[in-house]
């Protein structure tokens, strides 16, 4: 039994050597042995390649000001476990999360001795599962990776978001957008319809056949349904106001299932959501900013932002990633808004290592502790320089944290 988070968090961490396991019988099984609480769940199931974290912000956030109690389940963040399980905000406390682990290790270990172990993430959905259903009125739930063999994809929601695909996670999810898409789509369920901004041909026709399949009508969000919104929303770059026109028509159809929401509120709370690492202004003196651009298509969106935003600026950018994304790709297209790049890694066990780093761009500035790039930006950085921070999301919540604990030092 565990006394306490580290102890749970280290039961936690110690199962992340099983990797991602694609499939839903374990996490069905540690959900039957805490009582179904997913079918207690009235929900809102969003997966997509990028967009997820802040289409799930605006969405949850409107629904919050509308008087709806509003769970949430997102990662990463940078709060841990604690953080990707809220209620109206408010991250599930040290004592549920205990608790709630407690009453899953029974399972745990028959599961484990019988080698089929669940994962980290299929416990950790069970213990959010089990806490929103007993905390909320609706809960917007992210799917962690693809959609079809994801452990969130127990759910039975009232409508389903996919926002956008991309080439990503290609191991587990095929090689084109065509079999991607085809992974996505597997959200899409009898009952719930369906809202996306996906824009290949290709991934619409997949999305199409299967909302066909489940008699589900299927609402496109547009490009120009972004350049019309009424909405300014408070996280930069155009790609946000592609997912704030989601979550818009998202609030437009729960309307239409009977859900009481003012289109007032609903547009003061898109205007004021904000998650960390999405083009973060961490600091104005110099000038700091941190992106979570994890994968080809969230750089590309990075790119266009900084153009967008900071044309003329001088540019220098700190740069990290799993090792498991197009990471050679990500570098080269940094390589479009400066050549003041330096590149780095991170504890986690997927990042790239130095090694890799070095031999992948022997031309390329490389620092092996980053925390020396941040004590040198916040030391010596020039009053006409842009200092970025961008790849991976892990990345970017340990810089966020490391300045957040050492600015005042600085």
């Amino acid at each position: 039994m565990f006394a306490n988070m580290t102890q749970a968090e280290a039961f936690l961490a110690s199962r992340r050597h099983l990797g991602i396991k694609p499939g839903l019988h374990r996490v069905q099984q540690l959900l039957q042995a805490s009582g179904n609480p997913e079918r207690r769940m009235k929900s809102i199931h969003i997966a997509g390649t990028n967009g997820k974290g802040s289409t799930s912000a605006y969405l949850a956030q409107a629904l919050t000001y509308n008087g709806w109690k509003t769970g949430s389940f997102i990662s990463p963040t940078p709060g841990g476990f604690l953080e990707s399980i809220q209620v109206d905000g408010k991250w599930m406390t040290e004592e549920e999360f205990i608790a709630a682990a407690n009453r899953l290790l029974p399972v745990i270990a028959e599961m484990d001795k019988a080698k089929d172990h669940p994962s980290e993430f299929e416990i950790h959905v069970c213990i959010a599962f089990g806490h929103l259903a007993e905390h909320t009125d609706i809960s917007v739930i992210e799917a962690g990776m693809g959609g079809r063999g994801d452990a969130t994809n127990v759910l039975q929601p009232i409508l389903s978001i996919i926002t956008n695909i991309g080439l990503d996670h290609q191991r587990f999810l095929g090689d084109t957008i065509t079999a991607i898409a085809e992974e996505k789509a597997g959200i899409i369920k009898p009952g719930a319809p369906v809202i996306s901004a996906v824009t290949q041909v290709e991934a619409r026709a997949v999305l199409e056949r299967q909302a066909e399949t489940a008699a589900v009508p299927i609402t496109w969000v547009e490009e120009q349904d972004a350049d019309q919104l009424e909405i300014n929303p408070k996280m930069i770059g155009s790609h946000q106001k592609i997912n704030a026109a989601v979550a818009v028509q998202a609030c437009h159809v729960l309307q239409e299932l009977g859900m009481k929401l003012e289109n007032g509120k609903v547009k003061k709370a898109i205007s004021q959501a904000q998650l960390p690492g999405r083009f973060e202004v961490m600091d104005e003196d110099p000038k700091i900013i941190l992106d979570g651009a994890h994968n080809a298509e969230g750089m590309a969106a990075f790119i266009q932002t900084v153009e967008e935003n900071y044309p003329d600026a001088n540019i220098q950018v700190l740069f990290s990633a799993f090792r498991d994304k197009p990471f050679e790709q990500m570098i080269q297209q940094l390589k479009e808004i400066t050549m003041n790049i330096s590149l780095t890694t991170f504890e986690h066990t997927r990042a790239v290592d130095m090694e890799t780093l070095m031999r992948s761009f022997p031309t390329v500035h490389t620092i092996p502790d980053w925390k020396e790039w941040m004590d040198q930006v916040y030391r010596h950085g020039r009053s006409d320089t842009v200092y970025f921070v961008t790849g991976s999301l892990h990345f970017i919540y340990q810089v966020r944290e490391y300045i957040v604990k050492n600015r005042k030092t600085w």
